[in-house]
């Protein structure tokens, strides 16, 4: 076999002597880079990967087949046959079909919003070594995917509408045609994409001969617009954004037949406001996720799609909400497996195919995280949980039937598995708070076979710096929160040193987890090198320790984020080393929402503060996040009030450094301009800073080292000794 030296196995070399931990080497240099996998994929009924990469001394990519026990590489596609009309293409994702003799290729990515993207696609098909093209040249599709025999592909076009092309006719079939600006057949909007987690807005029947779609209307939803002035006049730009209490796009739900291009429309109820966020085939018939607007309500609904009529399989129920998530499977024997909240944990449930509960397979005091992997043969179901601890994640095994429970990542840390077709062999990205991450071959049973790619820890231990402890906290009334500290270089712990709280703090999320954090940990770093305790705190509200748990902030996201945070500098108070009187809170998106409510509402406690790409008012954000923690705005507006930033003004008497991308589509720039006129009307000075045309991320032409810079300076020149 030919041996093949790639890149991607290539271990990060020690560091040179003399190589410190500054801002440039972070954000500019990458000097701390750890290598990752890279891109790849399973190579279907195989224990092999396919990656896109270039083999040493090769000017272009090509793709290679790795057997990862072995490593041995081969050539799978050489550049070479990458060329269409004279033209070599860099490629930027691919994906096999189920019968893995074809590859869809995408070229000139272009993104949509913070997950979707459009682009030119091909085809390579294995047997004949043909590069097709996917309809023209210049068509942006979206959404594109193979039927499950592999003989059409399917797409959605900038019209928005829904088209599938016939590799042996080698023609296309246009399946809708009432696509449009506000008429989205096959993808979802801004709103479903960002609230819910997904873009694709159709599913192949299994019997390859119908596609059930979703066809969102956002005609009645209000537009937001902001200006990118870039250029010399400036660009009007525009999303489809459901602020709270607004109307929502509409769905409608339709199955085409391939053959004929007939639309059927499922029975729906036009006059309830209601969310459809996922659909799955049973055989012939299809379920459908259906949410209503207070979203305490989810009710899995299976269509016939002959008598185009709908049963109600299950429903769930809870007092605050009920989250939506991709824990559904449907077996060969169209029975399902489904995880629910309704016990208090996230666990594992088996029905049977009209909805009536066959078992409840996990059980405890800990939270089944994400459905990996179901082997049908064996009856074993995989998956990660909380089991070892809510700061952790691992790989469990269990018995479809008799619940036979077996833990197979055992290194502490979290796990992100991806298991082969072959259900014998796991690749493990695995690290946790003093390890960098790490790609490791098992074993189904967890055993380890090699490590694909092993960053070198000690190019950090030379540095000597601190790694995190992780603590618990108990509060004034009683309960225990999860918390992490780590202490300044060089500590003495006869100094008083300044404090640095990193937040998010917002429902179901955790700050506090034992896994390697990039960019943030290293900059976390930097600021202990400088003399500052770093620490953070899982409020009340935050994920892996139940629904109870989550539950507690509903109605109100700033009533125990706060109260909890200044739990945890009350414990930092009683260290004799921790000074109390310098405290800095910093975060972004959610966390900058913590850091502008800390400086107001808990300003007795924070003296400095940098929020970026803060939400300062809940009535400014989206219906579907909004509403699902905080309740319709028309039945809470008292707890619309309590949670808004702008109700505290009158507190503030610190330095806050509010940071904003003018471009931001998810948080608007909105929010930091109604907060700066609150603070203007009340007399107070804050300090800002914008970054134009930048989204959500505040990242592209030297954005990220600036606003590193620009953070760092600000907490040195109010907090340092």
């Amino acid at each position: 076999m030919k041996i093949i030296f790639l890149s991607f196995y290539i271990t990060i070399a020690p560091l040179t002597y003399g190589v410190e931990l500054t801002l440039e080497n972070i954000y500019k240099n990458d000097t701390f880079h750890t290598k990752g996998m890279g891109k790849w994929k399973w190579i279907p009924k195989s224990n092999d990967i396919l990656i896109y990469d270039k083999a040493h001394g090769d000017s272009l990519k090509s793709f290679h087949r790795v057997e990862i026990g072995t490593r041995d590489t081969t050539t799978f596609i050489s550049s070479e046959k990458l060329v269409f009309k004279d033209d070599t293409f860099n490629v930027s994702s691919f994906s096999f079909d189920k019968t893995g003799t074809k590859l869809l290729l995408l070229i000139n990515r272009s993104n949509i919003w913070r997950h979707s993207y459009s682009g030119n696609y091909f085809v390579y098909d294995l047997f004949s070594e043909d590069l097709i093209q996917i309809s023209d040249k210049d068509s942006q599709l979206k959404n594109v995917k193979f039927s499950p025999d592999g003989r059409k592909i399917s797409y959605v076009k900038d019209d928005n509408n829904l088209y599938v092309f016939d590799f042996l006719s080698q023609w296309e079939k246009q399946l809708t045609w009432d696509g449009s600006e506000t008429i989205l057949n096959g993808h979802f909007g801004w709103l479903y994409e960002e609230e819910f987690g997904g873009y694709d807005a159709y599913r192949w029947s299994p019997d390859n001969k119908y596609i059930f779609f979703f066809r969102e209307d956002q005609s009645n939803v209000k537009q937001f617009h902001w200006l990118d002035e870039q250029e010399q006049y400036p660009r009007l730009k525009t999303v489809y954004y459901p602020k709270v209490g607004e109307d929502n796009p509409v769905m409608k739900l339709g199955i085409v037949n391939v053959r004929n291009r007939r639309i059927k429309w499922f029975y729906n109820e036009p006059e309830e406001d209601l969310y459809f966020p996922r659909a799955a085939w049973q055989n012939d018939k299809i379920i459908v996720f259906r949410l209503n607007r207070k979203q305490n309500q989810l009710d899995l609904v299976r269509f016939d799609t002959r008598y185009r009529k709908g049963e109600i399989l299950l429903t769930e129920r809870d007092s605050c909400w009920v989250d939506i998530h991709d824990n559904i499977r449907i077996l060969k024997d169209d029975s399902f497996i489904w995880t629910s909240e309704r016990s208090g944990y996230n666990h594992i449930y088996h029905y049977d195919r009209n909805g009536t509960i066959i078992n409840q397979i996990t059980h405890g005091d800990w939270e089944v995280r994400k459905i990996i992997d179901i082997n049908e043969k064996t009856n074993i179901i995989y998956f990660t949980a909380t089991k070892v601890s809510e700061l952790e994640n691992h790989l469990f095994s269990i018995s479809l039937y008799d619940g036979n429970l077996i833990q197979i990542t055992q290194e502490s840390g979290w796990h992100s598995v991806s298991i082969s077709p072959t259900k014998n062999r796991i690749i493990d990205s695995w690290s946790n708070i003093m390890t960098p991450t790490t790609h490791l071959v098992k074993n189904i049973d967890g055993k380890n076979i090699s490590a694909i790619s092993k960053p070198d820890k000690s190019k950090f231990d030379k540095l000597y710096w601190t790694y995190p402890d992780f603590i618990k906290i108990q509060t004034s009334d009683g309960v225990f929160l999860n918390a992490i500290i780590t202490l300044p270089w060089n500590f003495d712990k006869s100094k008083s040193y300044p404090i640095l709280v990193y937040t998010y703090g917002l429902s179901g999320s955790q700050t506090v987890t034992n896994r390697w954090s990039g960019r943030t940990y290293l900059w976390h770093q930097y600021m202990a090198k400088n003399g500052f305790i770093i620490f953070s705190i899982d409020n009340r509200q935050t994920g892996g320790r139940g629904k109870a748990f989550k539950n507690l902030g509903y109605g109100d996201y700033g009533k125990y984020l706060i109260r909890d945070h200044i739990e945890g500098i009350n414990y930092l108070g009683g260290l004799p080393y921790a000074d109390t009187s310098k405290v800095g809170i910093w975060g972004w998106s959610g966390g900058g929402y913590a850091t502008a409510l800390a400086l107001t509402k808990g300003a007795e406690y924070f003296d400095v503060g940098v929020a970026v790409a803060s939400v300062t008012d809940w009535r400014l954000y989206d219906t579907a996040y909004t509403e699902r923690y905080m309740g319709l705005l028309s039945e809470n507006e008292a707890g619309y009030d309590s949670a808004s930033v702008f109700s505290y003004i009158d507190r503030f008497k610190g330095n806050l450094l509010l940071i904003h991308g003018t471009g931001d589509d998810n948080v608007h720039f909105q929010h930091s301009i109604q907060l700066v006129n609150k603070f203007i009307k009340e007399g107070k000075l804050i300090d800002t800073m914008f970054y134009p045309s930048r989204n959500h991320g505040i990242y592209g032409g030297n954005a990220s080292f600036h606003l590193r810079k620009l953070i760092t300076n600000y907490f040195l020149e109010y907090l340092s000794n």
